[in-house]
């Protein structure tokens, strides 16, 4: 046997050696490795939190404030939200720079069914009239809580990388409570008309945006996300009736043939999103 025979025999029997004894030794030791395509986390259910502001107005004219037309202003003020994101349509997506062990597969949700509510305070709406006696002034105030259920369809743009949303539903508010207080410059009482519309409702589209800050490449999926959304809301109230309240301590309750109000806002919102998976 030439010695360059004995080289490549020699070679062989190493070779063999180590395809035996190699992944005999991982496995006593724990260290299997597991392709990522099998690892992949997706997310069970979400919690958004946020806070922003509304701006709009309304179609119908309260009335004046010198000479700018005052509208109904319901929705334009502070809003704080809560959501519960559910998962509809989990997708996987192939990331096929994976450089260890081939393309990796990275759960994402493409549609989801969101679950909202929050506290809104409108503030804003304040009209002075005149007369030969003195003027008097009316204003303002509304809060409610929104109960809302939608759709939202997702895109991201990649592994660890933001995602954009749309979204549309709609829902009723609950505990909606509008008041008027008013103020007179001749005199020393106050009236309160607080309105009680039953279960106004409202139609909404949201655009937004999710920027992963606790993403895990183990588990292709984030713990923690910054969110930004424009959301357009279009509320409607059915008023029929109002208690007037004066300092006076007297109170009387106005029935009304019925007015309709309807507006429209714009609200910008910050926050963040929970993921639980």
């Amino acid at each position: 046997m030439t010695m360059t025979n004995r080289i490549l025999n020699l070679i062989a029997l190493i070779v063999l050696f180590a395809t035996i004894t190699v992944p005999v030794f991982a496995q006593e030791n724990g260290d299997v490795i597991t392709p990522a395509d099998e690892e992949s986390h997706p997310t069970l259910f979400s919690v958004k939190l946020s806070s922003g502001y509304g701006i709009g107005r309304a179609r119908q004219i309260y009335g004046f404030n010198g000479s700018d037309a005052v509208y109904w202003s319901t929705g334009q003020g502070v809003k704080m939200d809560m959501a519960f994101d559910v998962p509809l349509l989990p997708v996987e997506m192939i990331n096929s720079d994976g450089e260890e062990y081939g393309p990796e597969k990275i759960p994402y949700v493409g549609l989801e069914l969101e679950l909202g509510t929050g506290y809104h305070i409108s503030t804003g709406g304040t009209t002075v009239d005149g007369s030969s006696i003195g003027s008097t002034v009316t204003k303002r105030l509304s809060t409610y809580i929104p109960i809302t259920l939608g759709l939202n369809a997702r895109a991201s743009f990649g592994p660890g990388l933001p995602s954009v949303y749309i979204g549309a539903g709609g829902g009723i508010h609950i505990k909606a409570i509008y008041e008027d207080n008013i103020s007179y410059s001749y005199s020393s009482e106050t009236i309160t008309r607080t309105y009680d519309p039953p279960l106004p409702f409202e139609l909404y589209g949201a655009l937004g945006i999710e920027v992963p800050l606790m993403y895990s490449p183990d588990d292709g999926n984030s713990a923690l996300d910054l969110f930004g959304q424009v959301r357009l809301t279009e509320a409607t109230n059915y008023i029929y009736q109002y208690t007037q309240t004066s300092s006076s301590g007297s109170s009387t309750v106005v029935k009304l043939l019925g007015n309709t109000q309807a507006a429209s806002n714009i609200a910008f919102s910050l926050g963040i999103k929970i993921n639980i998976y």
